[in-house]
C-alpha cells in the first residue's frame, strides 16, 4: 500500500505487522526508508503509513511519518 501511494519513490519496506482488532477487522502498520533521496534531502527518509481493512475492503489509510513531514 505505501509503494502505491506513493508511486514515484523508492520504498524500502523494513518492518510490517498486521493485528484483528475484531472478526473482520484487521490494522495493518508498515514502516520504510526511502532509498532514491540523497542523504541531504530536505524530504523525510523514514515513511510508515497505517491501514484499515472492514471485511477485506481498505476503509482508512493514513501516513504515520512523511512523505512530507
Amino acid at each position: 500500500m505505501m509503494q502505491r501511494a506513493y508511486p514515484s519513490a523508492a520504498i524500502e519496506v523494513r518492518k510490517s505487522e498486521a493485528s484483528a482488532v475484531n472478526l473482520t477487522t484487521i490494522v495493518a502498520k508498515a514502516e520504510g526508508v526511502r532509498t532514491d533521496l540523497p542523504a541531504d534531502a530536505p524530504l523525510p527518509h523514514e515513511l510508515a503509513v497505517e491501514c484499515r481493512f472492514d471485511e477485506s475492503i481498505l476503509t482508512e489509510f493514513r501516513w504515520t511519518a512523511g512523505p512530507m513531514r
